[in-house]
């Protein structure tokens, strides 16, 4: 079953998953796969927001707030990498979130 994104969606961390911050590289690994990813700096900005359990608008402000694009594309944007998240099982939705249009 596919996660319904919205602008008010909330995501957390999956469980078995570590990540650490380097040298403005943002690398997760999925602990129980031992499968390791590496984000971009735009990568990095919606993953540290998200593992803050800002929502996708507040997600979206924060690219457009650093980079120079339209809102459309900073949306279009968001949204793929939090959907790429979600199928690697690296973010869940936060609780309670499930019924929110």
């Amino acid at each position: 079953m596919e996660t319904k994104i919205s602008r008010k969606s909330v995501f957390q961390t999956a469980e078995g998953i570590s990540w650490r911050d380097i040298k403005g590289e943002l690398i997760v690994l999925q602990l129980a796969s031992g499968e390791y990813f590496s984000f971009n700096e735009i990568g990095r900005l919606a993953w540290l927001a998200l593992a803050e359990q800002k929502s996708i608008e507040q997600v979206i402000e924060a690219v457009l707030a650093e980079y120079d694009v339209s809102l459309a594309q900073a949306e279009t944007d968001v949204v793929a990498f939090v959907q790429g998240l979600l199928s690697n099982k690296l973010l869940i939705q936060h609780p309670g979130q499930e019924d929110l249009p």
